[in-house]
């Protein structure tokens, strides 16, 4: 090889690799640090006031940085849609971002999108579980244009036809992208499958998105994003008494446009009879599969606990899933778990993908590990490690503050005081093994469980009979996403 054309990457790889080649090590240098004692995590004050409009507005003042993040929260999401209106909600919230009324001129998207980005800055949006939300991130000249910009694209948005129909040719769009993904389509039935048809078990469909209509969306709208439900956290450089008063200035005056609709009828969880559903996706590269079972309600005295038994289970590289299903058999790239809590219940799922002839294995190395844990704590170690996980995650959001806003908003979300975060790290710390231990006694057992696979079930074979007792087998073209849940009522 001519010496002149070996790369530099070439090089380092020889000088390794040569024999009698000895690499020099520099202390403190190329040694990695020695450990450092653990640092207490400290939150900052929460500035916490009500407009006489009804906006809950909460201060979080942040001197180190010149960026204040604005985000809006108002607390109805898909649980709120309509009998027959799946996907409102979503589409509501991307069209909050396509065109405002401001100082009585109508903008449209583009125009709205300029703004924005004339402020160093983009305005986002987004749906999720009781939380439809508006977020900008500034520096702190711009915040008062910021909020005058969320401000009407939160109370006067154009939502107008063309918009609605732009956003819904991107939504069919992605979801055609996402059936064609088998852990998109576990995910969505698996929904259906564990809470069935109640109002969290709302899945969109592509049928679902060509029913919206304009009316539907004006009428959430005005029905549901109402300032006795909306938060305003301001994170940042910013002072409590001068985020109060551009509260006020934008959010003080604010008539709703309409009467408030009827509050959701929420219900707890109605899991579909069988223990298995299987999904038959033709071609596909992969399986997906999921298992899901009870978990803890919002206002459970137990919900940390859960957090932590999630966490052994799947909460990182060396958790218990990944550890059966990757490190030691190498069944799929990673296996992980997460859970949610809501008023009526909660649901945890852990979920891989893995080759379709393996799927019925690693279905049941999941449903084994997870009773497995209600016979066999964590060690002492193993804990210590899923709670510092824990911490860490819940530490970083407070570096930024975008994910310090994020964290405020999810507690007022889920209706719990802000207090409440002060105590997460204590809490987390707290919990023994034999707690974790009764937690998955009591809600990770036998009939609780429920479990899909999303796959090539013909490449999978003879396989799936090990698992196939009491299954529900469907095709991808006649699965009906929004009925699959109503075979609970049965």
């Amino acid at each position: 090889m001519n010496p002149t054309l070996i790369s530099r990457r070439q090089l380092g790889l020889y000088a390794l690799s040569a024999p009698g080649l000895v690499r020099a090590t520099t202390p403190g240098v190329d040694a990695p640090p020695a450990p450092q004692p653990p640092r207490a995590v400290t939150l900052p004050a929460f500035h916490e006031s009500t407009l006489r409009s009804g906006v809950t507005v909460v201060v979080v003042p942040r001197n180190n940085t010149p960026l204040v993040t604005a985000a809006l929260l108002v607390r109805a999401g898909p649980e709120s849609e309509p009998p027959g209106q799946a996907g409102v909600a979503a589409m509501t919230a991307a069209l909050l971002t396509k065109g405002a009324t401001r100082d009585g001129v109508k903008k449209g998207a583009t125009a709205i999108a300029r703004q924005a980005e004339a402020l160093g800055a983009t305005l986002d949006s987004g749906c999720s579980w009781r939380a439809t939300t508006l977020s900008m991130t500034v520096t702190v000249p711009r915040l008062e244009e910021a909020l005058a910009l969320m401000a009407d694209s939160l109370r006067r948005p154009l939502l107008g036809p063309d918009e609605l129909e732009r956003a819904r040719a991107q939504a069919l769009d992605a979801m055609r992208v996402s059936l064609g993904n088998p852990g998109e389509v576990a995910r969505m039935a698996m929904r259906r499958v564990f809470w069935g048809d109640t109002p969290f078990g709302s899945v969109a469909p592509p049928k679902a998105l060509k029913r919206i209509v304009r009316h539907q969306v004006l009428g959430f709208h005005a029905r549901q994003l109402l300032p006795n439900r909306t938060v305003l956290v301001l994170a940042g450089d910013v002072s409590p008494e001068q985020g109060r008063e551009l509260a006020q200035r934008y959010f003080g005056v604010w008539l709703p446009a309409s009467e408030a609709a009827l509050p959701a009828v929420l219900k707890p969880p109605e899991p579909i009879d069988a223990p298995l559903l299987l999904i038959d996706m033709p071609g596909s590269g992969q399986s997906s599969v999921l298992v899901s079972a009870p978990f803890a309600a919002e206002g459970d005295a137990d919900r940390r606990i859960g957090q932590v038994a999630s966490a052994v289970l799947g909460g990182g590289y060396s958790a218990r899933l990944n550890q059966e299903v990757r490190i030691k058999r190498g069944l799929s790239y990673g296996a992980f778990s997460e859970a949610e809590s809501q008023p009526t219940g909660g649901m945890f799922s852990a979920r891989t993908q893995t080759h379709h002839p393996t799927a019925a294995q690693v279905l049941q190395l999941m449903r084994d590990e997870m009773q497995r844990l209600g016979d066999a704590p964590p060690a002492a170690d193993e804990l210590a490690a899923r709670q510092a996980t824990l911490v860490g995650s819940f530490a970083r959001r407070l570096d930024t503050t975008s994910g310090l806003a994020m964290l405020v908003l999810g507690q007022k979300a889920q209706g719990r005081p802000l207090a409440d975060l002060n105590r997460y790290v204590t809490d987390v710390l707290a919990v023994t093994p034999e707690q974790v231990r009764e937690f998955a006694r009591s809600h990770w057992q036998g009939k609780q469980l429920r479990a899909v696979i999303a796959g090539d079930l013909a490449v999978a074979g003879d396989s799936l009979k090990a698992v196939d007792a009491g299954a529900q087998r469907v095709s991808l073209a006649d699965l009906d996403m929004e009925r699959l849940g109503q075979r609970s009522k049965r």
